[in-house]
């Protein structure tokens, strides 16, 4: 399940609507022991721009994922989201996106960690 690009049911942020979307699910915890699982994901957009952190899959990439247009992985957007809520499998990213994303993924958290740990001085 980790690395495949799903619809799911998702609320947007700044209004609250639900939207059937693409996204990449980056983890769930099923291992937790809970009842109930949720799944960790990142949304793809097809009209954001692309900043530093994210990842660009272009035309062809996208096509071969099963996606109807160039995309980008909002790596910074990381939603927990209940795992009744996936619609269909659409594909799966390819290794060398899932090694960029992780690679993004890790400087993103990195910097986060290292401005948190200035305000603390």
């Amino acid at each position: 399940m980790i690395g495949e690009v799903w619809t799911y049911e998702a609320i947007k942020p700044n209004n609250g609507i639900a939207k059937v979307r693409p996204i990449l699910i980056i983890g769930s915890d099923a291992n937790n022991q809970l009842q109930y699982v949720d799944i960790h994901y990142v949304i793809l957009s097809s009209s954001a721009d692309c900043g530093i952190y994210d990842v660009e899959l272009d035309e062809k990439t996208a096509s071969n994922i099963g996606l109807k247009s160039a995309s980008i992985i909002k790596t910074t957007k990381i939603y927990t989201g209940a795992k009744s809520k996936l619609g269909a499998k659409i594909g799966e990213l390819p290794n060398e996106k899932k090694e960029e994303f992780i690679k993004k993924y890790r400087s993103y958290q990195e910097d986060i960690v290292t401005k948190f740990l200035l305000e603390e001085d």
